[in-house]
């Protein structure tokens, strides 16, 4: 009988092309084998993932910090939709269907059957013009003020959001046992915390390589106190964790990470 098992050797490299499907709008047309070793290696990924986001944004950041015929708001504006363009707004579903669900001040049951509605409520078109706006304020504001660090907040921002993503996925119970984030919770362990304590190991030597160090550790001060908040908040609004809610904690560390990385670099030397 034939056995068409994907190779083990493999599985890491599959993982990471899962990582990118999910995580990204990068065209990758591959169908990559779906099995418990492969989704627990995306998981594995998804800092990697960022990092690779966060490394196409970065290169751009810095070209363009070089240039003085650019306007400031050009260039700011071209970075802010660039970033978003990666991901295809994958996320941005997630962030404007939690704001429906918690808007409509209902019970638990109902707030997740308002997540599972394919169409967008007032709140949730709202609260994302909100999310965004602030977004592409705290970006500005940086290009102009500091632009020869603006290339750090790209590369380390979408890393420390991933981050969040992953360990809300690994450390939170579901909402609901359907869906993606529940697939995706059926081969995963803790495991995962080694993995990204190793990611956070090697991006700290690199931080402190670059003499980034205390912007390093200001984002992930920061950004572990929105991933505790977040938690906290999804589990009394929503009784634990759905696709939607990692998407929404990915997209509201982001921004919280800008303001954190503007206001840093902005009154401090880094």
């Amino acid at each position: 009988m034939k056995n068409n098992a994907p190779p083990v050797r493999f599985n890491a490299l599959y993982g990471f092309g899962l990582a990118l499907q999910f995580l990204t709008a990068l065209p990758i047309r591959t169908a990559f084998p779906w099995t418990k070793e492969t989704s627990r290696w995306s998981v594995y990924w998804y800092p990697g993932a960022g990092l690779l986001l966060g490394g196409l944004a970065s290169v751009q950041a810095h070209f363009l910090a070089q240039q003085n015929v650019i306007p400031v708001s050009m260039t700011s504006f071209y970075l802010f939709c660039f970033s978003i363009v990666l991901t295809g707004g994958l996320h941005l579903d997630g962030w404007m269907d939690c704001s429906d669900a918690y808007f409509s001040y209902g019970d638990k049951e109902k707030r997740l059957q308002i997540m599972k509605d394919p169409r967008t409520g007032a709140f949730g078109v709202l609260s994302v013009l909100f999310l965004l706006s602030w977004r592409f304020l705290f970006i500005y504001e940086t290009v102009k003020m500091v632009p020869q660090h603006v290339w750090l907040l790209f590369l380390l921002i979408p890393f420390f959001a991933r981050i969040g993503m992953g360990s809300l996925l690994v450390s939170a119970p579901l909402a609901r046992e359907e869906g993606m984030a529940f697939a995706m919770k059926q081969n995963i362990s803790g495991k995962a915390f080694a993995v990204y304590a190793i990611y956070l190991l090697l991006a700290g030597i690199g931080a402190c390589l670059t003499g980034a160090i205390l912007l390093f550790m200001s984002l992930f001060l920061l950004g572990l106190a929105v991933f505790f908040l977040s938690k906290t908040f999804f589990l009394r609004q929503f009784g634990g964790i759905t696709g939607d809610t990692l998407g929404a904690l990915s997209e509201g560390m982001e921004t919280w990470l800008w303001f954190g990385g503007w206001l840093l670099l902005s009154f401090a030397t880094v």
